[in-house]
């Protein structure tokens, strides 16, 4: 390498920032800080659809942009002109879904704040037209029930920051990943969730009540799955990891979904789609007054497995609809009370579950299950009938009695999941799982497995969480079906099953971090072994000078500079008198050669020396930063399988004692809950006291004496104090 590569390369720029993947937590926060923004005394749930459908927007836009610019690069690389190749890369066949040139954000997001609304509307419903001939068409996804010119919903400063925000990142492939974004797009949707008060329980339900569902109903390929209240999509997610994580094909697993709010609705759309799932037959309106999955006959559609968080004992629920009867013949258990749809709820799955056909041998033909989020009130509210001789009075059944009475009898109900409160945002009354079955394992007629899942979960702020360990403790008696020995059996199959989750769950987190500082943090190596070759160098001008070998990494551009000027200096001495003046004269020019390229290469290794310390000061940080990151994820994964070990070492003890089981779970029969008056209500079986703490009285009485002793010290000191505060001329000349 010669004197002008040698210093095009020690001057050529370090590049320590390059584009690079946002982790998950950084597009969290970010996303956090997109709600922090319409933060004020308005319920969230105004303005949700518009942040989903901005968001949603931008990433499509970004997307599509990228794809636009990097088949054009393709095409000019292998000869095409350039505006050609830009033409032919924004062919609609080329891409998954297009973005029309005059609605991309970068051209929307500069109009001017009074035109701003109008031009987001007409930008999003050129998009949806330009997709309306596709499989995944959006219509409706971006401009239903949204208007960006009502400021009263949205204030106008209030979208320009939002705008501002979102224009600050890039969402494209490069910078966020499909799955990232999926999972960031769930965040924000349970951001808004803690945030929307009342409304929130409508569409989102907590992700590991929805593991724990899916864990249960056991989801496969080939079966059908619906979601008659499906808020944004959520549970069927769950639905379609637990068939990926098995190995199934989520191609092959038919959901279905139904929503009445067209916000929520339209989040749940994006939410698929962002997921990367293309099929699904999802329907807008109310499920209870007008069910939309109908067979040709106009029947409701059955399915095998029904998973569901319908609102909380919802007082307009469509009784007036069906007072005079229902065409689709669910309520044939009974009338629910016209305040009250929860069991309204309860009979739609019931009738919507594929009875068994024995004919069939795959695994949908073993009949269908649903499991649905209730209040506790579905197990007890209602009385039975009261005659005259009973309590003085005649009194008929009241309605949730008699339809609760007709699940037992007809032996649809398997188990119940009593869950702690404050689990469901916007409402802090204690849930419960209640699963259907239309066809029960033989050796589980006419039973229920009750199971008293409250008192184990992690206290949060707005809500309560539900750790792996929780639900260690509620799905080994569930697979054990309340047995103890077979419990006792699985305690460490679901232990190593849940540790798995955890590591999964750690691992993928590690690798998006990696990911994101992977490529940033890799010359960092390189530049601290520079940085320690630069740090070795003496560059004061006789060290340069004994140091100039061919070999030298840096100084080997002047070793034939230098050697010019050692000839002819070599020469002067062998010469004699009369040549000396003129070898001398010679002697000017190589020198000054060599000078001039002696000092143009230490400046440029200076330079170079403080441009590597930079870079390897600042690579230094982000790789503490890394380093900070990972130590956190494994300290939580640490924590999680440290529960996990403590939940199964805690289980063995109680399963190795009826006494102490039935504190948690039982199995109780027809006859029991017949004995009493068909109440579901889990304390009637389960024993959920808390007993005290009972001190012995040697131990309370030291206790008591040690308490006491301590007291009249304290007494004695404050006495004291005050004597001498009180004593005239304690206190004199201290000051």
């Amino acid at each position: 390498m010669n004197l002008d590569e040698l210093l095009c390369t020690l001057e050529s720029p370090i590049v320590i920032r390059p584009t690079r993947r946002m982790t998950q937590g950084e597009l969290e926060s970010y996303l956090d800080h997109a709600a922090n923004i319409l933060r004020g005394n308005a319920d969230h749930s105004e303005f949700r659809g518009y942040v989903f459908a901005l968001l949603f927007y931008k990433r499509i836009s970004d997307c599509f942009d990228e794809e636009v610019r990097t088949q054009a690069a393709t095409l000019t690389t292998a000869g095409m002109p350039k505006e050609q190749a830009l033409l032919l890369a924004r062919d609609p066949q080329n891409h998954h879904f297009i973005v029309p040139e005059a609605s991309e954000w970068k051209a929307v997001a500069r109009t001017a704040k009074g035109q701003l609304g109008q031009a987001l509307n007409d930008a999003m419903l050129a998009i949806e037209r330009a997709n309306a001939h596709r499989q995944n068409n959006f219509d409706g996804i971006l401009t239903g029930k949204i208007d960006f010119n009502k400021q009263d919903e949205l204030p106008r400063d209030k979208l320009v920051n939002l705008i501002n925000h979102f224009g600050s990142q890039a969402f494209d492939r490069a910078h966020v990943s499909d799955d990232l974004f999926g999972n960031a797009y769930e965040y924000l949707i349970r951001n808004f969730a803690s945030k929307a008060g009342k409304s929130s329980g409508e569409f989102y339900t907590p992700a590991e009540v929805g593991f724990l569902m899916a864990e249960i109903l056991q989801p496969q390929a080939g079966m059908s799955v619906c979601d008659w209240a499906a808020g944004s999509g959520g549970l069927l997610l769950q639905c379609i990891r637990h068939v990926k994580k098995h190995g199934g094909d989520v191609r092959q697993l038919q959901l279905h979904g139904q929503e009445s709010n067209v916000t929520t609705y339209n989040i749940s759309r994006i939410n698929m789609i962002l997921h990367g799932i293309p099929v699904w037959e999802h329907k807008q309106g109310d499920s209870l007054r007008d069910p939309r999955h109908l067979t040709a006959e106009n029947r409701l559609k059955q399915f095998d497995r029904i998973l569901m968080n319908p609102p909380f004992s919802l007082e307009d629920w469509g009784h007036d609809t069906v007072v005079a009867g229902d065409k689709f013949g669910r309520l044939s258990y009974g009338m629910p009370p016209a305040s009250n749809g929860d069991w309204a709820w309860l009979q739609q799955i019931a009738k919507s579950l594929k009875d068994a056909d024995p004919s069939e041998h795959n695994s949908a033909g073993v009949g269908g299950q649903g499991m649905v989020v209730m209040s506790q009130g579905v197990l007890f509210r209602g009385q039975p009938e009261q005659t005259e001789a009973e309590d003085g009075q005649n009194q008929k059944a009241d309605a949730e009695y008699v339809i609760r009475r007709g699940f037992i009898e007809a032996d649809l109900i398997e188990a119940i999941v009593v869950l702690p409160g404050k689990l469901f945002y916007g409402n802090n009354v204690p849930g419960c799982l209640v699963l259907l079955n239309r066809a029960k394992p033989a050796a589980r007629k006419d039973k229920i497995l009750m199971i008293w899942a409250s008192r184990h979960f992690q206290k949060g702020n707005p809500q309560n969480l539900l750790r792996p360990s929780d639900l260690m403790r509620i799905l080994v008696p569930w697979r054990a079906f309340g047995d103890l020995e077979a419990a006792r059996c699985l305690i460490d199959e679901q232990e190593i099953h849940l540790v798995r989750e955890v590591e999964e769950l750690r691992d993928a987190r590690m690798t998006d971090i990696e990911d994101a500082y992977g490529p940033v943090l890799e010359p960092l190596q390189r530049l601290e072994e520079e940085l320690a070759t630069l740090d070795a160098l003496d560059l004061k001008v006789q060290s340069v000078k004994d140091a100039i070998s061919p070999e030298h990494l840096y100084f080997h551009p002047l070793a034939p500079l230098q050697a010019d000027v050692e000839r002819i200096e070599n020469q002067i001495v062998a010469a004699g008198r009369s040549d000396k003046a003129a070898l001398k004269a010679s002697l000017a020019t190589p020198k000054t050669r060599f000078d001039v390229a002696r000092k143009k290469l230490i400046d440029a290794i200076k330079a170079r020396h403080k441009q590597v310390t930079k870079a390897v000061k600042e690579l230094g940080k982000l790789q503490e930063e890394r380093d900070s990151r990972e130590q956190e994820v494994k300290l939580a994964a640490e924590r999680e399988i440290a529960h996990l070990v403590d939940a199964a070492a805690d289980l063995q003890r109680i399963c190795a004692s009826e006494d102490e089981a039935r504190r948690y779970f039982t199995v109780v029969d027809r006859a029991e809950i017949e004995e009493n008056e068909f109440n579901l209500n889990l304390p009637r079986y389960v024993d959920t006291f808390v007993p005290e703490n009972v001190l012995p009285l040697t131990q309370a009485t030291t206790q008591l004496t040690t308490a006491t002793t301590a007291a009249l010290t304290t007494q004695n000191a404050l006495q004291s104090l005050l004597a001498k505060i009180s004593t005239p001329g304690v206190n004199e000349g201290s000051a």
